[in-house]
C-alpha cells in the first residue's frame, strides 16, 4: 500500500512538474529572446553583459538591469563622440596656422587632458596671430609714413610693439610739426594773395563806377575781399537784371507781332482754303507785310469769282433739293452736293457728304431713344453700359448709312470753269435701322445682363411695338 502510494505521489509530481515547465517555457520564450537580443546588442558595443546572479532572479527584472547598462554604453558612446567631434575641430583650426598638435608630440591617457592640452595650445597661437596683426598694422602705418621698420624676431613681442609705438608716436609728432610749419608759410602766401586780389577787385569796382563800401581799417582782409566780391557780384546782378528784363520786353513783342502777323496770315489762308483754293506760297514774297497784302488781294479776287459761280450755280439747284420731303414716321431725308471737275468725284462726293449726315442723324436719334430705355430700367448711370449703347449706335449707323438706304432723287449740272455740280437726296427706313439695332444689343455680352431690365421698360416695348408695326 506504501508503495503504491509512493508511485501515484510520484506520477502526480511528474506530471504537474511538466505541465508546469511546459506552460513556463511557453509563456517566457519571448523575454528569453530579449534577454539574448540585450546581450548581443551590448558585445557589439564593446560591453561585458551583467551575469544574472541570482538563479530565482525574475527574467522580468534581468531584462530592466540589462536595458539600463545597453542605456549608459550608448550614453557613454554619445559623449565619447561629441568629445571627438570637439578635439577634431580643435586639431582642424590648430593645423590652419601650419602647426602640429600637441597630440602628435606626444601621447594621452586621459581624452579630457589631450582636450584642455589642445585648447591651451589653439589659444597660444590665437594670441600670437594678434599680436603679429598689431605689429604687421604699426610696421604698416610708420611705412605710410615713410620710415622703414626691420621686424626683429628675437626680441619680445610686447616688447616690440612698445617700440613700435613710440616709433610710430614720434614720427606723427614730426610730421605734425612739419605741416604746421607748412601751413603757417601757405597762409603768408595766401595774405600775400588775397593783398593782390583786392587790389585787383577794387578796381574793377572803379571801372564800374561803385565807391567800395567798406572801411578797410578794421577789417580783416579776407573778411574785406568777401565783402568786395558780393559788391561787384551784386552790382553785375542788378545791372544783368536790368538788361534781362529789357531784353524780354522786347522778345515778348517781337513774339505779339509775329504772332499777330502770322494770325493775320492763318485767318486769310483759311478762308482761301474754306473757298477750295490754294493760298500763294509765302517765298515769293521778301517782306511779311506784302505777303499779307498779296493774300488778302487774292482772298478778294477768289471771293468775286465763288459768288459769280454761286449765282450760276443756284440757277441749277433743283426744287426738290431745296425744298426736301419732311421725315415720316418710318423715312429720313438727308441730302449732299457736290463741284469737281470730275464727274465722277462730283457724285461719289456728293453721296459721301449724304451718308455722313445719315449716319450722324441716326446715332443721335437712337442716342436719345435709349437714354430715354437706360433711364426707365434704372441702368442710366451705368457709365460701361451707357459706352456699350453708344458703341452698338455708332456701328448701326453706319452699317446703314454704307449700304441701308435708297437714292430718292439725285441731279447733275455743268457749272462755271468746266465743272459739273451733284445733288443727291437719300431715304432711309427707320423702323429698318432699329430693328438692326436690338438685334445687336441682344447679342452684346455687356448688354446682355441688363437686357431683362430693359426689355421691361415702357420705352423698350413702344420701341419693339414700332418696329413690328412697321415690318408688317
Amino acid at each position: 500500500m506504501i508503495k503504491k502510494l509512493l508511485l501515484i505521489i510520484s506520477l502526480s509530481l511528474f506530471i504537474n512538474s511538466t505541465y508546469v515547465s511546459t506552460v513556463y517555457s511557453h509563456d517566457h520564450s519571448p523575454r528569453k529572446k530579449l534577454i539574448s537580443k540585450l546581450k548581443t546588442e551590448i558585445l557589439e558595443l564593446g560591453g561585458d553583459p551583467i551575469k544574472k546572479g541570482n538563479p530565482f532572479k525574475a527574467d522580468q527584472k534581468y531584462i530592466e538591469e540589462l536595458q539600463e547598462q545597453l542605456s549608459q554604453i550608448i550614453e557613454e558612446i554619445k559623449k565619447k563622440e561629441g568629445i571627438e567631434k570637439v578635439k577634431k575641430e580643435i586639431i582642424e583650426e590648430i593645423k590652419k596656422f601650419d602647426v602640429k598638435p600637441v597630440n602628435e608630440k606626444e601621447s594621452f591617457i586621459d581624452l579630457d587632458k589631450e582636450i584642455i592640452a589642445l585648447r591651451k595650445q589653439l589659444d597660444e597661437l590665437k594670441l600670437k596671430q594678434k599680436i603679429e596683426e598689431a605689429k604687421a598694422a604699426l610696421i604698416k602705418e610708420l611705412e605710410e609714413l615713410g620710415v622703414k621698420v626691420e621686424s626683429k624676431s628675437e626680441v619680445d613681442s610686447d616688447e616690440e610693439i612698445a617700440k613700435l609705438k613710440k616709433l610710430l608716436e614720434d614720427t606723427k609728432s614730426e610730421k605734425a610739426k612739419a605741416e604746421e610749419k607748412r601751413i603757417a608759410e601757405e597762409k603768408q602766401k595766401e595774405e600775400a594773395r588775397i593783398k593782390e586780389v583786392k587790389n585787383e577787385l577794387l578796381k574793377e569796382l572803379e571801372k564800374l563806377g561803385v565807391k567800395p563800401k567798406l572801411d578797410t581799417s578794421d577789417v580783416d582782409d579776407n573778411a574785406e575781399i568777401i565783402a568786395l566780391k558780393k559788391q561787384i557780384d551784386e552790382v553785375k546782378a542788378e545791372r544783368k537784371k536790368a538788361a534781362d528784363k529789357k531784353k524780354a520786353e522786347e522778345k515778348k513783342i517781337a513774339q505779339q507781332k509775329e504772332a499777330d502777323r502770322q494770325k493775320a496770315i492763318e485767318d486769310v489762308k483759311k478762308e482761301i482754303l474754306f473757298l477750295s483754293e490754294t493760298p500763294i506760297p509765302e517765298y515769293e514774297f521778301k517782306t511779311e507785310d506784302k505777303y499779307i497784302a498779296a493774300l488778302r488781294e487774292q482772298l478778294e479776287e477768289i471771293r468775286k469769282i465763288k459768288e459769280e459761280e454761286e449765282l450760276k450755280q443756284n440757277a441749277a439747284i433743283p426744287e426738290w433739293y431745296l425744298n426736301m420731303p419732311e421725315d415720316t414716321l418710318d423715312v429720313m431725308y438727308v441730302r449732299g452736293a457736290h463741284t469737281s471737275a470730275d464727274i465722277d468725284q462730283s457724285e461719289v462726293v456728293a453721296i459721301e457728304r449724304a451718308r455722313i449726315k445719315l449716319a450722324r442723324n441716326l446715332q443721335s436719334d437712337i442716342n436719345t431713344r435709349f437714354e430715354t430705355v437706360a433711364k426707365e430700367a434704372g441702368v442710366d448711370g451705368d457709365l460701361t453700359l451707357k459706352q456699350e449703347f453708344e458703341t452698338v449706335s455708332k456701328v448701326v449707323a453706319k452699317n446703314v448709312s454704307l449700304g441701308g438706304y435708297k437714292i430718292y432723287k439725285t441731279k447733275m449740272a455743268a457749272v462755271a470753269d468746266n465743272k459739273f455740280r451733284t445733288y443727291i437726296v437719300l431715304e432711309v427706313s427707320i423702323s429698318s435701322t432699329y430693328k438692326n439695332y436690338i438685334e445687336s444689343i441682344e447679342a452684346n455680352e455687356v448688354i446682355k445682363k441688363n437686357l431683362p431690365k430693359l426689355k421691361d421698360t415702357e420705352a423698350f416695348k413702344e420701341l419693339e411695338q414700332y418696329v413690328a408695326d412697321f415690318a408688317a
